[in-house]
């Protein structure tokens, strides 16, 4: 098809050329779409690992602060039995801390690190119990292990969804000089020096991923502190 303007010939573009260029612009349009769909994915997918990575770093240091934080004085059970203020087991500890924020009075609390299963999400969760220190004041010892005062609400702190406490261990040193790790702490008037656990992280799908191990020192295990009562 041509047309002429004062002698000129200026040829336009025939159907089949309109046609080829349409499509050259179609399978380019593919190409980047596919390429940004491809690189959103990548991108989400870092994301989500990077968030996955700090909240994960997050649990961790917040139970390595708190734990690390937890003081050691001498109470006495309602079956007056002295003992030292922690307790634990292979999936649950009690002991006693400040409130792990800055804006804390120094007010200590009875914190019980637990694992919850969460009836609605259907899921674990790692959640705190805590309830405030009462000086003097008879501590109860349930059949399974858990430690409260008589008629005393507590509160709770959930930590982290889909993770759950396993493989607790206590290490210790008698007055022998003998080390050994155990896997339970019962009542009595020795302190551990070295906290050793595992958190087990669940996904929506059940999958399980069982992350590094955790080892904390109390900073206060090789302190000598006592009540009120006993400094008379």
């Amino acid at each position: 098809m041509t047309w002429c303007f004062k002698n000129r010939i200026v040829r336009g573009f025939t159907l089949v050329e309109l046609q080829v260029a349409l499509l050259l612009v179609a399978l380019i349009a593919v190409l980047l779409v596919g390429a940004l769909r491809l690189s959103s994915q990548t991108w989400t997918k870092v994301t989500e690992k990077q968030d996955l990575s700090e909240h994960r770093f997050m649990v961790s240091r917040l139970l390595r602060k708190h734990l690390s934080n937890m003081r050691f004085l001498r109470v006495r059970t309602d079956r007056s039995v002295i003992m030292t203020s922690f307790l634990g087991d292979g999936e649950q500890l009690h002991f006693l801390a400040p409130y792990p924020s800055f804006t804390n009075d120094g007010s200590l609390y009875w914190w019980h690190l637990k694992n919850h299963w969460d009836e609605g999400k259907s899921r674990y969760e790692l959640v705190m119990d805590y309830w405030p220190y009462l000086p003097g004041a008879s501590v109860i010892i349930d059949v399974e292990g858990n430690l409260t005062y008589e008629e005393q609400q507590h509160s709770s702190l959930v930590i982290a969804e889909g993770i759950r406490l396993t493989d607790l261990q206590y290490y210790s040193r008698d007055q022998q000089g003998i080390e050994s790790w155990e896997d339970q702490w019962e009542p009595r008037v020795a302190t551990p020096l070295v906290i050793r656990f595992t958190l087990t992280e669940t996904d929506y799908n059940g999958i399980e991923t069982e992350l590094p191990e955790i080892a904390v020192a109390p900073r206060f295990a090789s302190q000598q502190l006592y009540t009120e009562t006993e400094r008379q």
